[in-house]
């Protein structure tokens, strides 16, 4: 576990200092049949006059608010909110602890974050009431995720556990998945869970009876790793410590592999894209078709490995963090729109 943290932020560490790997240029290799649509670089290269810059404390953004208008980026004693229109931070939520991770209901009503002393606690946006603090956990809480419908909260750590409260803080129930958990996916329809291990092959759980029904093939995960389903829940995708997998959810079948470098991959709220990075094309984001063989367009390279990556509840807009910078794409046509620094030209 160690090795694998140790080499996840060495790597970005390693990034950080050598901005020149930016300025890097290739295209991924395309069949006849691939569509290849590249976003204009010439005014983005040095971003400015056609992209708003914000500024946040850490770059470690994490959810759009539901109009998407708004980012909400992790920092180290809190959560900032930004206007993107603007670049202005528009609120600032106080912890009183160092922020360990944080997610967002999809209903933008309730906050969640996980405490360097391993709590989590759930937080009412509009007064920024804690709600409920959760206890539970002996071991650091990496991941967390509301359900669809927003009245659950999902949280998983190296304790083994991925334990499921209701927005009181009651603990509903606890799947012990025999080993820790690294990465956590709800499917849309809030009724399968997949869990990412340090070792072994992806789970699949069945929450109505929070029983195991599949395995998939797989080489475990880092702790930036993540699972996601497709809206219609055909697929499966996670980025795992061996690069980027997707099966079929009916059968387990392994459909797509091709990346082997990546620490990130997202489908779109409407279905249209698979969105992944490639590091060993010089951080590439891409956009592809749902199944992952076909590219439709690429979009700027980052300065290091990406290893968070998230659409607008509308499917418009993509982010994308390398730990360096947040990059904001409007997805129809690759333009980057806004970019988050801690300094701003």
């Amino acid at each position: 576990m160690l090795k694998r943290k140790i080499t996840t932020f060495l790597v970005i560490a390693v990034c950080v200092l050598m901005v020149s790997c930016q300025g890097r240029t290739s295209t991924p290799n395309l069949s006849p049949t691939e569509e290849l649509v590249t976003a204009p670089t010439s005014d983005l290269e040095e971003p400015g006059s056609t992209s708003i810059c914000f500024t946040p404390e850490e770059i470690l953004p994490f959810a759009f608010t539901p109009e998407g208008t708004k980012l909400m980026v992790r920092a180290s004693s809190g959560v900032q909110i930004f206007d993107l229109k603007t670049g202005e931070q528009k609120t600032f939520i106080h912890s009183p602890q160092s922020v360990v991770t944080a997610a967002l209901s999809l209903d933008g009503r309730t906050l969640a974050w996980s405490l360097q002393d391993n709590t989590i606690q759930l937080i009412r946006l509009s007064d920024q009431e804690v709600l409920a603090t959760l206890i539970e956990h002996p071991d650091p809480v990496f991941d967390l995720r509301f359900s669809p419908t927003g009245d659950r909260l999902f949280s998983a750590s190296h304790d083994g556990l991925v334990r499921i409260w209701d927005l009181s803080g009651k603990r509903l129930a606890s799947i012990e998945t025999g080993g820790e958990v690294l990465g956590i996916g709800l499917s849309w329809n809030g009724s399968k869970l997949a869990t990412i291990p340090f070792d072994g092959p992806v789970q699949l759980w069945d929450l109505t009876e929070n029983r195991k029904i599949a395995e998939f093939m797989g080489s475990g995960g880092y702790d930036t790793s993540d699972a996601h389903f497709s809206p219609d829940g055909q697929y499966l995708a996670a980025d795992l410590a061996t690069g980027l997998f997707l099966w079929r959810v009916s059968d387990a079948e392994l459909l797509w592999n091709d990346i082997k470098n990546s620490m990130a991959i997202a489908f779109s709220p409407d279905g249209q894209y698979l969105a992944y990075s490639d590091v060993d094309d010089g951080n590439v984001v891409v956009l592809a078709s749902p199944d992952g063989t076909r590219v439709i367009r690429t979009l700027e390279r980052m300065q290091g490995p990406v290893w968070e990556m998230f659409f607008s509840p509308d499917g418009s807009l993509l982010a994308a963090t390398d730990g360096i910078e947040i990059h904001i794409w409007r997805v129809e046509d690759g333009t980057l729109l806004y970019i988050g620094r801690t300094i701003c030209p």
